[in-house]
Protein backbone atom coordinates (compact mmCIF):
# COMPACT_ATOMS: atom_id res chain seq x y z
CA UNK A 1 0.00 0.00 0.00
CA UNK A 2 1.39 3.41 -0.97
CA UNK A 3 2.04 5.71 1.95
CA UNK A 4 0.05 8.94 1.83
CA UNK A 5 2.42 11.86 1.36
CA UNK A 6 2.23 15.18 3.15
CA UNK A 7 1.86 17.88 0.50
CA UNK A 8 3.52 21.27 0.89
CA UNK A 9 3.02 24.17 -1.50
CA UNK A 10 5.04 27.23 -2.41
CA UNK A 11 3.40 30.54 -1.60
CA UNK A 12 1.05 31.55 -4.42
CA UNK A 13 0.67 27.99 -5.75
CA UNK A 14 -3.12 27.92 -5.48
CA UNK A 15 -3.39 31.35 -7.11
CA UNK A 16 -2.07 30.02 -10.42
CA UNK A 17 -4.54 29.71 -13.26
CA UNK A 18 -3.51 29.23 -16.88
CA UNK A 19 -4.53 32.17 -19.09
CA UNK A 20 -4.51 29.88 -22.17
CA UNK A 21 -4.97 31.84 -25.41
CA UNK A 22 -4.54 35.17 -23.57
CA UNK A 23 -0.92 34.35 -22.69
CA UNK A 24 1.80 36.36 -24.44
CA UNK A 25 4.30 33.54 -23.90
CA UNK A 26 2.43 30.39 -24.83
CA UNK A 27 4.21 27.33 -23.45
CA UNK A 28 3.67 25.72 -26.87
CA UNK A 29 6.46 27.75 -28.51
CA UNK A 30 10.15 28.37 -28.09
CA UNK A 31 11.46 25.12 -26.58
CA UNK A 32 11.42 21.33 -26.85
CA UNK A 33 8.22 19.67 -25.63
CA UNK A 34 8.85 16.31 -23.97
CA UNK A 35 6.48 13.39 -24.26
CA UNK A 36 6.58 10.83 -21.45
CA UNK A 37 6.65 7.14 -22.40
CA UNK A 38 3.26 6.44 -20.80
CA UNK A 39 1.55 9.09 -22.94
CA UNK A 40 3.42 7.99 -26.07
CA UNK A 41 2.18 4.42 -25.56
CA UNK A 42 -1.34 5.73 -24.93
CA UNK A 43 -1.24 7.48 -28.31
CA UNK A 44 -0.02 4.27 -29.99
CA UNK A 45 -3.01 2.33 -28.68
CA UNK A 46 -5.55 4.33 -30.72
CA UNK A 47 -5.58 4.38 -34.53
CA UNK A 48 -7.19 7.81 -34.64
CA UNK A 49 -4.15 9.25 -32.87
CA UNK A 50 -1.63 8.24 -35.54
CA UNK A 51 -1.49 11.85 -36.71
CA UNK A 52 -0.08 12.76 -33.29
CA UNK A 53 2.60 10.05 -33.54
CA UNK A 54 3.60 11.44 -36.95
CA UNK A 55 4.62 14.62 -35.13
CA UNK A 56 6.82 12.92 -32.54
CA UNK A 57 10.56 12.34 -32.92
CA UNK A 58 12.80 9.98 -30.98
CA UNK A 59 16.13 11.14 -29.54
CA UNK A 60 18.78 9.69 -27.28
CA UNK A 61 20.07 12.09 -24.61
CA UNK A 62 22.64 11.20 -21.94
CA UNK A 63 21.98 7.53 -22.63
CA UNK A 64 18.21 7.85 -22.16
CA UNK A 65 15.46 7.43 -24.74
CA UNK A 66 13.31 10.53 -25.18
CA UNK A 67 10.31 11.50 -27.26
CA UNK A 68 9.91 15.09 -28.39
CA UNK A 69 7.19 16.90 -30.32
CA UNK A 70 8.45 17.91 -33.79
CA UNK A 71 8.46 21.69 -33.80
CA UNK A 72 7.43 23.75 -36.79
CA UNK A 73 10.00 25.98 -38.45
CA UNK A 74 8.82 28.87 -36.26
CA UNK A 75 9.58 26.87 -33.13
CA UNK A 76 5.98 26.07 -32.23
CA UNK A 77 4.06 22.90 -31.42
CA UNK A 78 2.18 21.62 -34.51
CA UNK A 79 -0.89 21.04 -32.33
CA UNK A 80 -1.18 24.72 -31.37
CA UNK A 81 -4.31 26.19 -32.97
CA UNK A 82 -4.48 29.63 -34.57
CA UNK A 83 -6.47 30.73 -31.51
CA UNK A 84 -3.62 29.76 -29.18
CA UNK A 85 -5.28 26.60 -27.85
CA UNK A 86 -4.21 22.95 -27.94
CA UNK A 87 -5.84 20.81 -30.65
CA UNK A 88 -5.16 17.62 -28.68
CA UNK A 89 -7.26 18.97 -25.80
CA UNK A 90 -9.94 20.29 -28.19
CA UNK A 91 -10.25 16.97 -30.05
CA UNK A 92 -9.52 14.36 -27.36
CA UNK A 93 -9.50 15.98 -23.91
CA UNK A 94 -6.63 16.89 -21.58
CA UNK A 95 -6.24 13.25 -20.48
CA UNK A 96 -4.36 12.73 -23.75
CA UNK A 97 -1.82 15.45 -23.03
CA UNK A 98 1.73 14.50 -22.14
CA UNK A 99 2.73 14.86 -18.50
CA UNK A 100 4.81 17.98 -19.31
CA UNK A 101 1.90 19.78 -20.99
CA UNK A 102 -0.60 18.71 -18.35
CA UNK A 103 1.43 19.88 -15.35
CA UNK A 104 3.41 22.93 -16.56
CA UNK A 105 4.26 25.27 -14.85
CA UNK A 106 3.74 23.16 -11.76
CA UNK A 107 6.80 21.35 -10.42
CA UNK A 108 6.56 18.36 -8.08
CA UNK A 109 9.46 17.14 -5.92
CA UNK A 110 9.14 14.03 -3.76
CA UNK A 111 11.10 13.56 -0.54
CA UNK A 112 10.32 10.32 1.30
CA UNK A 113 6.90 11.00 2.86
CA UNK A 114 6.66 14.60 1.65
CA UNK A 115 5.63 16.06 -1.70
CA UNK A 116 6.57 19.66 -2.49
CA UNK A 117 4.64 21.61 -5.11
CA UNK A 118 6.32 24.67 -6.62
CA UNK A 119 5.93 26.81 -9.75
CA UNK A 120 8.23 27.58 -12.68
CA UNK A 121 9.21 31.16 -13.56
CA UNK A 122 9.06 30.06 -17.20
CA UNK A 123 5.37 30.97 -17.06
CA UNK A 124 4.43 34.69 -17.16
CA UNK A 125 1.42 34.18 -14.90
CA UNK A 126 3.70 32.69 -12.22
CA UNK A 127 6.02 35.70 -12.49
CA UNK A 128 2.96 37.98 -12.20
CA UNK A 129 2.00 36.19 -8.97
CA UNK A 130 5.53 36.60 -7.60
CA UNK A 131 5.64 40.25 -8.69
CA UNK A 132 2.51 40.98 -6.65
CA UNK A 133 4.05 39.57 -3.46
CA UNK A 134 5.06 42.21 -0.93
CA UNK A 135 6.97 39.83 1.35
CA UNK A 136 9.29 36.84 1.00
CA UNK A 137 8.46 33.69 -0.94
CA UNK A 138 8.52 30.37 0.90
CA UNK A 139 7.15 26.82 1.02
CA UNK A 140 4.47 26.34 3.67
CA UNK A 141 6.15 24.17 6.26
CA UNK A 142 4.51 22.00 8.87
CA UNK A 143 6.79 22.06 11.92
CA UNK A 144 5.90 18.47 12.73
CA UNK A 145 7.58 17.31 9.53
CA UNK A 146 11.25 16.39 9.86
CA UNK A 147 12.11 15.74 6.23
CA UNK A 148 14.42 18.76 5.93
CA UNK A 149 16.38 17.72 9.01
CA UNK A 150 16.83 14.21 7.62
CA UNK A 151 18.02 15.19 4.13
CA UNK A 152 21.34 16.99 3.72
CA UNK A 153 20.40 18.41 0.32
CA UNK A 154 17.39 20.18 1.81
CA UNK A 155 19.47 21.55 4.68
CA UNK A 156 21.76 23.04 2.03
CA UNK A 157 18.76 24.43 0.14
CA UNK A 158 17.39 25.89 3.37
CA UNK A 159 20.72 27.65 3.98
CA UNK A 160 20.74 29.03 0.43
CA UNK A 161 17.26 30.47 0.95
CA UNK A 162 18.25 31.93 4.33
CA UNK A 163 21.23 33.69 2.75
CA UNK A 164 19.23 34.93 -0.23
CA UNK A 165 16.56 36.39 2.04
CA UNK A 166 18.89 38.20 4.44
CA UNK A 167 18.31 41.90 4.84
CA UNK A 168 20.94 44.60 4.26
CA UNK A 169 22.96 42.49 1.77
CA UNK A 170 22.86 43.18 -1.96
CA UNK A 171 21.58 40.48 -4.30
CA UNK A 172 25.04 40.32 -5.88
CA UNK A 173 26.65 39.57 -2.51
CA UNK A 174 23.93 37.07 -1.64
CA UNK A 175 24.67 35.12 -4.82
CA UNK A 176 28.42 35.24 -4.15
CA UNK A 177 28.20 34.10 -0.53
CA UNK A 178 25.79 31.30 -1.55
CA UNK A 179 28.22 30.11 -4.23
CA UNK A 180 31.04 30.47 -1.69
CA UNK A 181 29.20 28.15 0.71
CA UNK A 182 28.68 25.52 -1.99
CA UNK A 183 32.34 25.67 -3.05
CA UNK A 184 33.50 25.32 0.56
CA UNK A 185 31.47 22.11 0.75
CA UNK A 186 32.87 20.87 -2.55
CA UNK A 187 36.43 21.50 -1.37
CA UNK A 188 35.93 19.79 1.99
CA UNK A 189 37.28 16.26 2.02
CA UNK A 190 35.04 13.51 3.40
CA UNK A 191 32.31 15.90 4.52
CA UNK A 192 30.12 14.07 7.06
CA UNK A 193 26.56 15.10 7.88
CA UNK A 194 27.80 16.53 11.18
CA UNK A 195 30.48 18.54 9.31
CA UNK A 196 27.84 19.79 6.90
CA UNK A 197 25.56 21.02 9.70
CA UNK A 198 28.50 22.74 11.40
CA UNK A 199 29.46 24.51 8.15
CA UNK A 200 25.88 25.57 7.44
CA UNK A 201 25.60 27.02 10.94
CA UNK A 202 28.49 29.37 10.17
CA UNK A 203 26.55 30.91 7.29
CA UNK A 204 23.74 31.89 9.65
CA UNK A 205 26.08 34.41 11.26
CA UNK A 206 26.15 37.94 9.81
CA UNK A 207 29.70 38.36 11.08
CA UNK A 208 30.89 35.21 9.33
CA UNK A 209 29.21 36.28 6.09
CA UNK A 210 30.86 39.69 6.37
CA UNK A 211 34.26 38.03 6.88
CA UNK A 212 33.72 35.86 3.80
CA UNK A 213 32.57 38.79 1.68
CA UNK A 214 35.60 40.83 2.74
CA UNK A 215 37.74 38.26 0.91
CA UNK A 216 36.16 39.35 -2.37
CA UNK A 217 36.57 43.12 -1.97
CA UNK A 218 39.19 42.97 -4.72
CA UNK A 219 36.40 42.49 -7.26
CA UNK A 220 34.63 45.69 -6.20
CA UNK A 221 35.46 49.23 -7.26
CA UNK A 222 37.69 48.06 -10.08
CA UNK A 223 37.65 48.60 -13.81
CA UNK A 224 34.81 46.26 -14.76
CA UNK A 225 34.81 46.89 -18.50
CA UNK A 226 36.49 43.53 -19.11
CA UNK A 227 33.89 41.69 -17.03
CA UNK A 228 31.08 43.52 -18.79
CA UNK A 229 32.59 42.49 -22.14
CA UNK A 230 32.72 38.88 -20.90
CA UNK A 231 29.05 38.96 -19.92
CA UNK A 232 28.24 40.48 -23.31
CA UNK A 233 30.12 37.68 -25.08
CA UNK A 234 28.25 35.05 -23.05
CA UNK A 235 24.98 36.82 -23.85
CA UNK A 236 25.68 36.80 -27.61
CA UNK A 237 26.78 33.15 -27.61
CA UNK A 238 23.81 31.92 -25.60
CA UNK A 239 20.97 33.80 -27.33
CA UNK A 240 22.31 33.40 -30.87
CA UNK A 241 20.12 30.36 -31.52
CA UNK A 242 17.04 31.91 -29.89
CA UNK A 243 16.91 35.47 -31.23
CA UNK A 244 14.91 34.43 -34.31
CA UNK A 245 12.51 32.09 -32.52
CA UNK A 246 9.13 33.74 -33.01
CA UNK A 247 8.15 33.94 -29.35
CA UNK A 248 11.49 35.55 -28.38
CA UNK A 249 12.21 37.60 -31.49
CA UNK A 250 10.54 40.80 -30.30
CA UNK A 251 12.58 40.76 -27.09
CA UNK A 252 15.98 39.55 -28.28
CA UNK A 253 16.66 40.49 -31.89
CA UNK A 254 17.06 44.26 -31.50
CA UNK A 255 19.25 44.08 -28.39
CA UNK A 256 21.32 41.33 -30.04
CA UNK A 257 21.87 43.53 -33.11
CA UNK A 258 22.59 46.53 -30.87
CA UNK A 259 25.20 44.75 -28.77
CA UNK A 260 26.98 43.40 -31.87
CA UNK A 261 27.40 46.90 -33.29
CA UNK A 262 28.12 48.98 -30.19
CA UNK A 263 31.33 49.05 -28.17
CA UNK A 264 30.70 47.88 -24.61
CA UNK A 265 33.35 50.36 -23.51
CA UNK A 266 31.12 53.16 -24.82
CA UNK A 267 28.19 51.83 -22.80
CA UNK A 268 30.14 51.56 -19.58
CA UNK A 269 29.26 55.07 -18.44
CA UNK A 270 25.60 53.96 -18.33
CA UNK A 271 26.31 50.87 -16.22
CA UNK A 272 26.25 52.35 -12.71
CA UNK A 273 23.13 54.40 -13.43
CA UNK A 274 21.40 51.27 -14.68
CA UNK A 275 22.40 49.23 -11.62
CA UNK A 276 21.01 51.89 -9.29
CA UNK A 277 17.65 51.72 -11.09
CA UNK A 278 17.73 47.91 -11.19
CA UNK A 279 18.02 47.75 -7.38
CA UNK A 280 14.49 49.11 -7.09
CA UNK A 281 13.24 45.70 -8.22
CA UNK A 282 15.31 43.63 -5.78
CA UNK A 283 12.22 42.13 -4.12
CA UNK A 284 10.92 40.71 -7.41
CA UNK A 285 14.35 39.44 -8.49
CA UNK A 286 15.07 37.91 -5.07
CA UNK A 287 11.71 36.11 -4.93
CA UNK A 288 12.22 34.73 -8.45
CA UNK A 289 15.70 33.45 -7.52
CA UNK A 290 14.43 31.86 -4.29
CA UNK A 291 11.54 30.27 -6.20
CA UNK A 292 14.06 28.68 -8.58
CA UNK A 293 16.21 27.47 -5.66
CA UNK A 294 13.20 25.86 -3.96
CA UNK A 295 12.24 24.09 -7.20
CA UNK A 296 15.63 23.10 -8.60
CA UNK A 297 18.28 22.86 -5.84
CA UNK A 298 17.10 19.49 -4.54
CA UNK A 299 19.75 16.98 -5.64
CA UNK A 300 21.60 14.93 -3.04
CA UNK A 301 24.63 15.10 -5.34
CA UNK A 302 26.63 18.19 -4.37
CA UNK A 303 28.00 18.80 -7.87
CA UNK A 304 24.50 18.67 -9.33
CA UNK A 305 23.36 21.09 -6.61
CA UNK A 306 26.18 23.50 -7.56
CA UNK A 307 25.34 23.24 -11.27
CA UNK A 308 21.67 23.97 -10.51
CA UNK A 309 22.63 27.08 -8.56
CA UNK A 310 25.17 28.08 -11.20
CA UNK A 311 22.41 27.99 -13.83
CA UNK A 312 20.28 30.27 -11.63
CA UNK A 313 23.22 32.70 -11.46
CA UNK A 314 23.61 32.59 -15.26
CA UNK A 315 19.92 33.37 -15.65
CA UNK A 316 20.32 36.36 -13.34
CA UNK A 317 23.35 37.65 -15.25
CA UNK A 318 21.61 37.35 -18.62
CA UNK A 319 18.37 38.92 -17.37
CA UNK A 320 20.36 41.83 -15.95
CA UNK A 321 22.38 42.23 -19.15
CA UNK A 322 19.32 42.08 -21.42
CA UNK A 323 17.68 44.79 -19.32
CA UNK A 324 20.86 46.86 -19.43
CA UNK A 325 20.92 46.72 -23.23
CA UNK A 326 17.22 47.60 -23.30
CA UNK A 327 17.95 50.52 -20.96
CA UNK A 328 20.71 51.75 -23.29
CA UNK A 329 18.39 51.61 -26.31
CA UNK A 330 15.55 53.31 -24.42
CA UNK A 331 15.79 57.09 -24.91
CA UNK A 332 13.97 57.69 -21.59
CA UNK A 333 16.62 55.64 -19.72
CA UNK A 334 14.05 53.81 -17.63
CA UNK A 335 13.47 50.20 -16.59
CA UNK A 336 9.97 48.90 -17.15
CA UNK A 337 8.78 46.26 -14.66
CA UNK A 338 6.94 44.43 -17.44
CA UNK A 339 10.25 44.12 -19.31
CA UNK A 340 11.83 42.64 -16.18
CA UNK A 341 9.06 40.06 -15.92
CA UNK A 342 9.30 39.26 -19.64
CA UNK A 343 13.05 38.62 -19.46
CA UNK A 344 12.66 36.48 -16.33
CA UNK A 345 10.30 34.26 -18.35
CA UNK A 346 12.53 34.25 -21.45
CA UNK A 347 15.75 33.29 -19.69
CA UNK A 348 13.99 30.81 -17.43
CA UNK A 349 13.08 29.03 -20.67
CA UNK A 350 16.36 29.51 -22.52
CA UNK A 351 18.58 28.60 -19.54
CA UNK A 352 16.58 26.93 -16.77
CA UNK A 353 14.47 24.70 -18.99
CA UNK A 354 17.35 23.84 -21.33
CA UNK A 355 19.85 22.92 -18.64
CA UNK A 356 21.33 20.02 -20.62
CA UNK A 357 22.11 22.32 -23.56
CA UNK A 358 23.58 24.91 -21.15
CA UNK A 359 25.82 22.28 -19.56
CA UNK A 360 27.05 21.23 -23.01
CA UNK A 361 27.74 24.89 -23.79
CA UNK A 362 29.75 25.28 -20.57
CA UNK A 363 31.76 22.16 -21.35
CA UNK A 364 32.55 23.45 -24.84
CA UNK A 365 33.46 26.93 -23.63
CA UNK A 366 35.15 26.25 -20.29
CA UNK A 367 35.84 22.48 -20.36
CA UNK A 368 33.96 22.16 -17.08
CA UNK A 369 30.34 22.06 -15.95
CA UNK A 370 31.26 23.99 -12.80
CA UNK A 371 32.68 27.45 -13.42
CA UNK A 372 35.54 28.85 -11.36
CA UNK A 373 34.41 30.73 -8.28
CA UNK A 374 36.56 33.77 -9.10
CA UNK A 375 35.14 33.92 -12.61
CA UNK A 376 31.51 33.87 -11.43
CA UNK A 377 32.23 36.38 -8.65
CA UNK A 378 33.83 38.84 -11.08
CA UNK A 379 30.82 38.66 -13.41
CA UNK A 380 28.32 39.14 -10.59
CA UNK A 381 30.20 42.14 -9.18
CA UNK A 382 30.93 43.75 -12.55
Amino acid sequence: MNKIKNTLKIKGYDQFKCTADKCNFTCCRGWDINVDTKTYNKWREKDNLNYILDNVRFVKSYGENKYLIKKETKGGCPFLSNEGLCNIVINHGDEYLSSTCRTFPRIENDFEDVKELTLSCSCPEVVNIISDMKDKIYIDFNESLSYIEELGCLKIRESLVNILQKEDISIENKLIISYDMLFNMLNSDDLTYEDLIELLEKYKSKNYIKEELDKYKEYENKDTIGDLKEINSLFIDIIENYRNVSIFKEYLKDIYNFTEKISIKNLFKEWNNFKDLFKKYDNLIENCIVSKVLSNCTSDDLEEMIISFEIIILEYLLIRHALFLRYCINVTKEINIQEIKDYVVIFSRIIGNNSEAVIEFLLDMFESEILEFNYISALILS
